[in-house]
């Protein structure tokens, strides 16, 4: 039996924003013209006003899950694209260093670098580490 609920992906839901926003008709009729509930166009709307400033990857994706340590998270992107720059090699062992070095210094005491976390750090952020 099929499902009642459509999950729409990131980019369904680009698609929708874009239709809307060329067009002259009121949200509640082009929800209706979409065959979408129209609490859920406007959740759609609001989501992607709250998250224009996010970057997502991947556009198949129907949920952005955010770290619980945003913190640690950019200013270890920022590291690794700065280090990318100085082609200077990263391995996992230094990445678990300087994201434990990063949460100590931004205050995160609970903050665990697990192969886990780093393994979501890495599909996050659509990263990859081949050897050398």
């Amino acid at each position: 039996m099929a499902s009642k609920r459509k999950n729409l992906s990131f980019a369904e839901k680009d698609e929708l924003i874009e239709k809307f926003q060329n067009s002259n008709l009121s949200k509640a009729a082009f929800a209706k013209a979409n065959s979408i509930p129209r609490t859920t166009f406007n959740n759609i709307l609001a989501a992607k006003l709250c998250s224009s400033n996010a970057q997502i990857c991947d556009q198949e994706r129907k949920r952005q899950r955010l770290s619980p340590y945003e913190n640690v998270d950019k200013a270890l992107l920022s590291w690794i694209k700065y280090a990318r720059s100085q082609n200077a090699p990263i391995s996992w062992n230094v990445l678990k260093e300087k994201s434990l070095e990063f949460a100590n210094k931004l205050g995160e005491s609970s903050f665990v670098a697990s192969n886990g976390w780093l393994q979501r750090f890495n599909s996050r952020h659509n990263l990859s580490f081949k050897k050398l």
